[in-house]
């Protein structure tokens, strides 16, 4: 997984219950607003503003999302922005994102623009990647 952050720890948040839940099956058609912690396995056709937000692998949002956290293995269509943001594998974003954290699961699909809002951004190399063995340098004398 690649990751862009500043290395900040888990917050709070995401250790904390679940108060919403939006499931398989649901569809909801207008904008959402709401605060604490959703999951959405239903769909939204609209825009979805609140605190943070879980898409499940059945989720699905056709709409601008403005969310302080979310966690997304669902599909977006519209823009993200979040202050953090993980992208699962099996997720699929098509629209612009803008974070400052940023994570990426190797298998998730995001089509279009990323601005991460963070002087600090760094790669760190997580699991097989970061394990993977160097080319060798070839040495002649002469």
């Amino acid at each position: 997984m690649g990751l862009f952050n500043r290395g900040a720890a888990p917050k709070a948040a995401d250790k904390a219950a679940i108060n919403s839940i939006i499931g398989q099956g649901l569809n909801i058609v207008g904008d959402l607003s709401f605060s604490g912690k959703l999951k959405l396995d239903g769909t939204i056709k609209g825009n979805v503003e609140g605190e943070y937000l879980v898409i499940g692998k059945t989720g699905a949002v056709t709409g601008d999302v403005n969310i302080d956290t979310c966690i997304c293995q669902g599909k977006v269509y519209g823009n993200i922005k979040s202050k953090d943001l993980t992208v699962v594998k099996g997720c699929r974003i098509e629209g612009n994102v803008e974070t400052v954290n940023l994570a990426v699961e190797s298998g998730a699909s995001l089509i279009g623009e990323v601005k991460v809002d963070d002087k600090d951004l760094r790669l760190i190399e997580t699991g097989s990647a970061a394990s993977e063995p160097q080319p060798q340098k070839n040495v002649s004398n002469g």
